[in-house]
């Protein structure tokens, strides 16, 4: 398990780092919305990662704290604190799911060479790492047996909707007549 931890305690460290980043770049982009529309949008973008920063800064230190125990026995479904671990870290693969498509949300609007460079450069490094915690849960949750059923499977039931190779697959498949594209915070296919 500890390796697990080193794991989680890299990519969570990187994934605070990418949404400050992120929330640096959205900031002045709401206080100089165009209208209330693009203003309301990206704020509700920024308060989801703001919420999800503060989760991140008690998330951390708790896998710091399990990165320092030496008994095994720890780790165990029967340790509360350990639950709340395994909680919390099934959370936050959510939150850097959603982190993902909210990357993906601003690269419609960035197209400027430099927040296009930095948002594709947040977002490759988040999906790779939304992938490994998602089947690093996969395999702890397993481990346990503790019939565990992950609420957010069905985002990726029939494909994986971030892979940008899949939605450039579904997206050239489709006849352009009939093509019309609607976003929303919860889905981009």
């Amino acid at each position: 398990m500890q390796e697990e931890l080193r794991i989680f305690y890299q990519i969570f460290t990187t994934t605070k780092d990418a949404i400050e980043k992120f929330m640096n770049m959205l900031d002045p982009v709401i206080q100089n919305a165009a209208d209330e529309h693009e203003r309301l949008y990206y704020h509700h973008i920024y308060e989801e990662e703001e919420q999800r920063l503060s989760r991140l800064v008690v998330l951390i230190p708790h896998i710091q704290k399990f990165q320092e125990v030496k008994d095994e026995k720890e780790f165990s479904p029967t340790n509360n604190e350990f639950n709340r671990l395994l909680q919390e870290l099934n959370l936050e693969k959510f939150g850097l799911h959603n982190f993902v498509e909210h990357l993906d949300l601003a690269l419609f609007r960035f197209t400027d060479q430099e927040r296009s460079s930095l948002l594709n450069g947040l977002r490759e490094v988040s999906y790779k790492d939304y992938q490994q915690v998602k089947q690093m849960l996969f395999d702890i949750n397993s481990r346990f047996d503790t019939n565990y059923v992950d609420p957010h499977a069905h985002h990726d039931e029939h494909h994986d909707h971030l892979d940008r190779s899949a939605a450039v697959t579904v997206i050239a498949h489709t006849p352009q007549t009939k093509q019309r594209r609607g976003f929303s915070v919860g889905s981009l296919i």
